[in-house]
């Protein structure tokens, strides 16, 4: 079921069995075999308007799980950082979530794997019993 407080933000909510989320040549792909019913919501410049925040976000409704999308070039700890001020401004409105982060880069510096920032995220993604990808150009999701 969408959230109703951000209807207008709503891209789409079916059962669809591929989902692509894409931006300048980086995107993430949910493979949907069993036809799970997903919306997916414009949070940048829609659900949110001001501060930081992330790109998109993906829900599996019946599963009760969230994916916070940020397509991003280079500034990995900035995605982090998108991602982390979006799920504490939305955590209220999806408390029965699993809070799961994905960043697409367009490349992935080892370093900055080890941020402090990466790892703050990561503990309050692994309470929810959510995780964070970090991955270069794409990534493929099957739910």
């Amino acid at each position: 079921m969408p959230i109703q407080a951000w209807e207008r933000c709503l891209e789409y909510n079916d059962n669809r069995s591929l989902v692509t989320v894409e931006e300048n040549g980086r995107g993430i792909k949910f493979i949907n075999n069993k036809r799970k019913k997903v919306a997916l919501y414009r949070v940048d410049g829609c659900i949110l308007t001001e501060g930081i925040k992330c790109d998109f976000l993906f829900l599996i409704n019946e599963d009760k799980r969230a994916f916070f999308i940020e397509l991003k070039g280079s500034d990995l700890e900035k995605a982090v950082q998108q991602i982390s001020k979006t799920i504490e401004q939305l955590q209220p409105y999806l408390r029965e979530y699993v809070l799961e982060g994905r960043i697409i880069t367009t490349r992935v510096r080892t370093p900055a794997l080890k941020s402090t920032y990466i790892i703050r995220l990561q503990k309050i993604l692994r309470k929810t019993g959510g995780t964070l990808n970090i991955k270069a150009k794409s990534d493929e999701v099957t739910i």
